[in-house]
């Protein structure tokens, strides 16, 4: 499975509105994300437009405006993230129903497993579990994952 350098990309300024919101209801400029990321602004623009359309996000426009979260940044997972900027994860054709032996090819139980394995720790991943970890690094406290 490979995750498109959009979703890459929106996940790394997702952190970052984070970090720079933490609960705050206040648009951040697109510029400062891109800028605080070394993101293209258009690029970025173009992405968040999609995550805006699919209720990730809210902007506002004028003196003050900006982009924030439109639900809570706990309550967005990474592959709500994906899915809008890539479509469904899919490692195989067997793993998108494309496969007219599906039923009947051992390799495929692999591709079905991996896939499933892959979605399911991009849907119980939130973008503030993200921030954490990325401040943890910041700080080098050790972290624990169980």
């Amino acid at each position: 499975m490979n995750v498109s350098s959009k979703s890459r990309y929106a996940l790394t300024a997702l952190v970052e509105l984070d970090l720079r919101t933490r609960g705050d209801k206040r648009p951040v400029r697109l510029t400062d994300l891109a800028r605080g990321r070394g993101i293209p602004e258009q690029f970025l623009e173009q992405v968040f437009a999609v995550l805006r359309r699919a209720g990730v996000l809210r902007s506002q426009r004028g003196v003050g405006g900006g982009f924030a979260f439109a639900r809570s940044p706990d309550q967005v997972t990474v592959l709500e993230v994906v899915e809008a900027l890539d479509g469904a994860p899919a490692i195989a054709s067997c793993t998108s129903s494309d496969c007219e032996r599906e039923d009947s090819c051992g390799p495929g139980v692999v591709w079905r497993a991996a896939a499933e394995a892959f979605e399911s720790v991009l849907s119980r991943t939130t973008i503030s579990e993200l921030t954490e970890r990325e401040r943890q690094l910041r700080s080098g406290a050790p972290m624990y994952e169980i």
